[in-house]
């Protein structure tokens, strides 16, 4: 049973990791990045450029030059990453898991930059968890031939931390905790028949939700139904963003960026679905040792 799970945990990853890197690639090749906006921190760059007798004024009619072919390679880079997951799981291409690391530094990067932009609010850095977490999670996995029992625990830990966080971040945005995002309420309204009042208290209900499933997946007996849950809404937050923003009338239907957008949120329903079915496999892992056939 065990080479079956870590086969479901290797693939699964494998799986998560290409998307999240194919999507981010793509979103900051032809959509471009918020990494832009850590360029364009004044009080950040002034000091520095002092130093090289350049002024902000100057650095900001020029920078542009080099900025957006810098961040089109970064996105070009990112897309042909996503082959290295599955490349880095073939035994003869184990060393190409290293490669990963400069995929993880940019999701990283991404993710960072987003936070600052939306005014360090916690909620948004938390939302990003398991996009970060399940690269750093695959590397882990990667790093021997077979995986021990400690490693085991040590990736699904890493998770389900990651998914707490992730669906924290959510709930924080969705309760009111800061400003609901227009983007909530647009897909809200435009998915299901409900007013804005309506809509805005829908959405304090299951931010609500998302604060109970994660108290929920920490205690092992309701472990599986908060990890059920995660799947089951984890999905639809995604799939809501092909839903609403899907216009025949519009080129590519109205899917680019959705339909990206939604790739990478992949781990937010995936990642529970790997670690509901590894509760599950655990379970029947030890039905079998209490009955040893004769």
């Amino acid at each position: 049973m065990r080479n079956k799970t870590d086969l479901l945990s290797k693939g699964a990853l494998q799986l998560v990791v290409s998307l999240i890197f194919f999507g981010r690639g793509w979103l900051t090749w032809r959509w471009d990045s918020p990494i832009r906006e850590l360029i364009w921190q004044e009080a950040w760059w002034t000091p520095v450029l002092k130093n090289f007798d350049i002024t902000w004024s100057h650095f900001a009619r020029t920078s542009d030059a080099w900025i957006s072919p810098a961040l089109d390679a970064i996105g070009i880079f990112l897309v042909i990453s996503a082959l290295l997951p599955w490349l880095s799981g073939i035994s003869r291409l184990r060393w190409t898991r290293w490669l990963l690391l400069p995929g993880i530094v940019i999701v990283i990067l991404d993710a960072f930059s987003r936070w600052i932009a939306k005014d360090m609010q916690a909620g948004i850095g938390m939302e990003y968890a398991l996009q970060i977490a399940t690269p750093i999670a695959l590397l882990i996995l990667l790093r021997a031939e077979n995986t021990s029992v400690r490693r085991e625990n040590l990736i699904k830990w890493i998770l389900l931390i990651a998914a707490a966080s992730t669906f924290t971040g959510h709930g924080l945005y969705a309760v009111g905790y800061y400003s609901i995002p227009l983007e909530f309420r647009m897909m809200t309204t435009e998915i299901l028949p409900l007013s804005e009042t309506a809509s805005l208290m829908f959405l304090k209900i299951v931010g609500w939700l998302d604060f109970i499933v994660v108290a929920l997946i920490f205690l092992p007996i309701t472990r599986r139904a908060g990890l059920a849950y995660m799947v089951c809404w984890g999905g639809l937050t995604t799939l809501a963003r092909i839903l609403a923003y899907y216009d025949s009338e519009l080129p590519r239907y109205g899917l680019d960026p959705w339909l990206i957008e939604a790739l990478v949120r992949t781990p937010h329903w995936l990642i529970p679905l790997l670690l509901l079915l590894r509760e599950i496999f655990v379970i029947y892992r030890s039905e079998d040792s209490n009955h040893p056939s004769d």
